[in-house]
């Protein structure tokens, strides 16, 4: 009987739909013509050059760019709302696809200015560590005095002019750093502190994730400093013994590259998903080109590399804005009318998509922020375009918010299938379960009881196993076969059928 009826309910095998992998969903493409100027320019040459997807190469130059961007910018969305500029992103591509060759050439101006600003300040950081190690040497030599003297107030007199010239040491310049690419969360906040609270964090593997799980804390996620400074939020660092530091409005950017298997599992981690880390990223998931590139590179014209190094060198180069305390602070973006206009409608769409049953009801922690994204997006992408002028004397146009949503329309779908990836909505999650325990069992056809009984510990109600059964038939996987109700009492327990090519090629 069972046969019977899947032979009669099944419809031929070009009536099945379009196999959609729960894993690699056909995503939008990301053109780098949304990216102005030099930026865009030099994304498109370096991605020619290593032959790899456009996705990583306009990640990691906008990654960079927002790097010297949220050291003196910030976004006035609206009067009481403020956006920094930095970004975190992640591109994840399988090994073999050169991330590392891309992400140094994203950063190499930031290198090279590193270099250049530790060899101007080499001179005077030897002359205050000469100076400083004098005056230690002095004060050193009054508190052997001090101790060795009989007369208490002799005793007395020398230690308050020890403790005179330790008042007096210098500090010694820190050289300057602008990013880094392992650090602890410890470490992390001494980097933010010490360097103007402007920090990014750069990679082309996944151990950040690792880190912030706790690999060095007994397992135990530290992820306060590193959820704060991605607002901007103050923070007291605590460094062991030495004293605490406040962090006003820390800012990190972070850019990773890592491999896709890295990604699996994420929202499982303790605090990961539950405290919004996962949603603060914009993910970007490009088709990898191994076997298919024809080997035949571009080296990245001399005037791209020029034009891209003397952009950044540009924005390195912004003057601060100045408080009424005289302390620097990062000067405000605002937006135009029509620019407001664009964003608002965005964040309208965003809004109603978040509401049960919609698309985004499993995806709030990410696209709660996607409006904040946007508006940080703008703004880097208006330093950009004004990299040589001072970007805080222009508003942000309409032109530069539409590129911006129009990136954020790209990233917004990758995001959604990093997020399943990881096992943030609970439905795909589930479906994956239920296809694991398909394949491995080379199952071509069993009934809804056969699975729930296996599954019973995953699924406790039937219910549930249907909402995963049901994804799998929408995306091509199997089909649901309701036998027809014969007479009173329980009905027959619903049939599932595999693929008919999958289940081929399992024999």
């Amino acid at each position: 009987m069972t046969a019977d009826l899947l032979k009669s309910a099944a419809p031929p095998p070009e009536d099945w739909p379009e196999l959609v992998p729960l894993d690699a969903p056909n995503l939008p493409r990301l053109d780098l013509v949304h990216l102005p100027g030099w930026a865009g320019n030099y994304a498109h040459a370096i991605a020619a050059d290593t032959e790899t997807p456009p996705e990583l190469a306009a990640g990691m130059v906008l990654v960079a760019c927002a790097t010297v961007a949220a050291h003196r910018l910030r976004v006035m969305v609206k009067p009481g709302y403020f956006e920094p500029c930095n970004l975190w992103a992640v591109v994840a591509l399988p090994p073999g696809n050169r991330k590392s060759a891309v992400q140094s050439a994203a950063t190499a101006p930031l290198l090279t200015w590193e270099h250049d600003q530790a060899t101007i300040l080499e001179p005077e950081i030897k002359r205050i560590t000469s100076e400083r190690k004098t005056l230690e040497a002095r004060a050193k030599e009054k508190r052997s005095k001090a101790a060795k003297e009989k007369d208490n107030g002799k005793a007395a007199e020398l230690a308050r002019e020890a403790a005179d010239i330790e008042a007096e040491l210098p500090d010694i310049p820190m050289q300057p750093q602008i990013w880094t690419s392992d650090a602890t969360p410890e470490r992390l906040g001494a980097l933010l502190a010490e360097h103007g609270e402007c920090m990014a964090w750069l990679s082309s593997e996944g151990g950040v994730f690792d880190l912030l799980q706790g690999r060095y804390s007994n397992g135990i996620p530290n992820l306060d400093l590193v959820l704060k400074a991605h607002s901007g939020d103050a923070e007291r660092v605590d460094r062991g013994s030495r004293p605490p530091v406040f962090l006003k409005s820390p800012r990190l950017s972070i850019g990773l590259s890592p491999q896709p298997d890295v990604l699996r599992g994420l929202a499982a981690k303790p605090g990961f998903r539950g405290r919004g880390l996962l949603g603060r990223f914009l993910y970007l998931l490009p088709p990898s080109p191994l076997g298919y590139r024809p080997l035949q590179s571009n080296p990245v014209p001399e005037g791209v590399r020029d034009a891209y190094a003397a952009g950044l060198r540009a924005m390195l180069d912004w003057e601060p804005a100045i408080d009424e305390h005289g302390e620097e602070r990062p000067h405000l973006l605002r937006l135009s009318k029509e620019a407001y206009a664009e964003w608002y409608a965005f964040a309208q769409a965003i809004e109603a998509q978040m509401q049960p049953g919609r698309e985004l009801e499993h995806f709030t922690d990410w696209a709660g922020k996607a409006p904040g994204a946007a508006a940080r997006l703008a703004g880097v992408l208006h330093g950009i375009k004004h990299a040589h002028d001072t970007p805080w004397e222009a508003a942000i146009t309409a032109e530069t918010m539409t590129a911006a949503l129009e990136i954020m329309a790209v990233i917004s779908r990758h995001s959604l299938a990093a997020l399943d990836m990881m096992g943030a909505d609970p439905t795909i999650a589930a479906a994956r379960l239920v296809w694991d325990w398909i394949e491995r069992g080379r199952l071509e056809r069993f009934t809804v009881r056969e699975a729930f009984n296996a599954l019973r510990g995953t699924f406790p109600r039937v219910a549930m196993l249907r909402e995963a059964l049901e994804a799998l038939e929408e995306r091509g996987y199997l089909e649901v076969i309701e036998p027809p109700r014969d007479g009173p009492g329980r009905p027959p327990s619903p049939l599932v059928r595999a693929r008919p090519e999958i289940a081929r090629a399992w024999r």
